[in-house]
């Protein structure tokens, strides 16, 4: 049992990646209660599912655009200053909207004023995520490469689980100025942490982009690989369909349970316990074979689980049916990652991976607004029903070829320790600051 503890927390006995660590504990929670509190602002201002949509359509869009360019220079800057000024902003992006409220300035009328400041905050963020992702694997020794990454899942699901409760109970009683005033202050921790890492002086490449060669070699390897393909397809259905779900929970919890943000924090909670339960449910799972059942079976409960979801009119139903779609979510999401790098060659890794994000975030960006228009339309109640009835569609449409890549996985199902691509997969979800 101690050698368990002291491997599960080896990474923490590195002084960078622990300033790293915690400093983004107390980030990402911040971001959560600035995430729920803005969700619940907006549709208190307008009533409009689709703004709901819109909102964090801006805020993904640009990392679908511009992350293959930023991805493909962030190895020849440092990436501990890009993290600087990166979160720098984000932190002005707070200030900024603790102010307008302040001021009294936010109306429905200016509702403008969010969608351009979510704007500016997805196109910073298409720099800053890969950058993350790149530069917290080099703060270990690569022995404890593993370890990190699942210590960073863990940030990510432990703030994804906090950090929604404390919101909801906060807006009750300092309103939504003061959740996002708590989030700009979360910023100056994990700004000071990047200051105190101390590195190695690097040599930068200098090396010239070969932005279009290596973009052709990446779709040409797609297209010789089918079961890449219909991952990739999985991947952007998903997104599309199933995930911008949790966009719309505010307009649910209002005009369908009737309740207040604190409901509104624990439904968030419920899901981020059922996503927490779900990674640990893979993590401890030694081998590849088998995993294109549990995707599935992720796809296929998610999708029948979102067909009622907006009808439930009970809090207790909807709690636990929250719990058993964040653990759906997950599992899809993750074994669909997994078995996508399963299948890449390490030199092409790089390139896959970025185009399974820019079918992850695009799916979602675009998910999050043609949902939100058709809800605004019609009703959120039977738009969510119909995304979940596609869903299945789609999962019984791509199910024989599914099915082919098992003789594609054949031979990696010794490997063991998937920890890295289950965290990959979940850290890059919409919800992902």
């Amino acid at each position: 049992m101690k050698n368990l503890k002291l491997n599960l927390f080896e990474s923490l006995s590195c002084r960078n990646f622990r300033l790293y660590f915690f400093g983004q504990c107390i980030s990402l929670t911040g971001s959560w209660i600035q995430q729920v509190a803005m969700g619940w602002l907006i549709y208190r201002l307008t009533d409009s599912v689709s703004l709901l949509g819109i909102i964090v359509f801006l805020s993904q869009a640009p990392t679908f655009i511009i992350t293959p360019l930023f991805s493909s220079i962030i190895d020849r800057v440092s990436k501990q200053k890009i993290l600087v000024l990166t979160q720098t902003f984000f932190m002005l992006h707070a200030l900024s909207l603790t102010l307008l409220l302040f001021f009294n300035i936010l109306s429905s009328e200016n509702v403008w004023i969010i969608l351009f400041l979510s704007l500016l905050f997805g196109i910073v963020n298409a720099l800053d995520q890969p950058t993350r992702q790149a530069f917290y694997t080099s703060l270990v020794p690569k022995e404890m490469l593993t370890n990190s990454i699942a210590l960073n899942s863990a940030i990510i699901n432990g703030s994804r689980l906090i950090g929604p409760a404390i919101g909801g109970f906060l807006i009750v009683y300092i309103g939504e100025m003061g959740c996002f005033l708590i989030d700009t202050i979360s910023y100056i921790f994990v700004i000071l942490s990047l200051l105190k890492i101390k590195l190695p002086i690097i040599k930068i490449s200098i090396k010239k982009l070969k932005l279009l060669m290596d973009t052709k070699e990446g779709i040409f390897f797609i297209k010789q690989n089918p079961s890449i393909k219909v991952l990739l397809s999985i991947s952007f259905f998903i997104s599309f369909f199933i995930l911008p779900i949790t966009t719309f929970f505010p307009a649910y919890i209002k005009d369908g349970l009737s309740g207040g943000s604190q409901m509104l924090g624990t439904l968030m909670s419920f899901l981020g316990i059922g996503s927490f339960s779900g990674a640990l449910l893979l993590a401890s799972r030694t081998k590849i074979g088998g995993l294109d059942i549990i995707q599935r079976i992720g796809i296929l409960t998610a999708s029948i689980i979102i067909i009622p979801f907006f009808y439930v009119t009970s809090p207790i139903l909807s709690h636990f049916l929250s719990l058993i779609l964040g653990l759906s979510m997950v599992i899809a999401i993750a074994s669909t990652n997994t078995l996508i790098q399963s299948l890449t060659p390490i030199e092409m890794k790089g390139r896959i991976m970025g185009y399974y994000t820019i079918c992850f975030i695009g799916g979602s960006s675009l998910g999050n607004l043609i949902l939100g228009y058709f809800a605004g339309l019609y009703s959120l109640q039977t738009i969510m029903a119909i995304s979940g009835i596609i869903s299945l569609l789609v999962l019984f449409f791509l199910n024989p070829y599914i099915k082919r890549i098992k003789s594609n996985i054949k031979e990696n199902e010794n490997k063991t320790g998937i920890i890295p691509e289950i965290v990959e997969g979940i850290s890059q979800s919409e919800l992902e600051r």
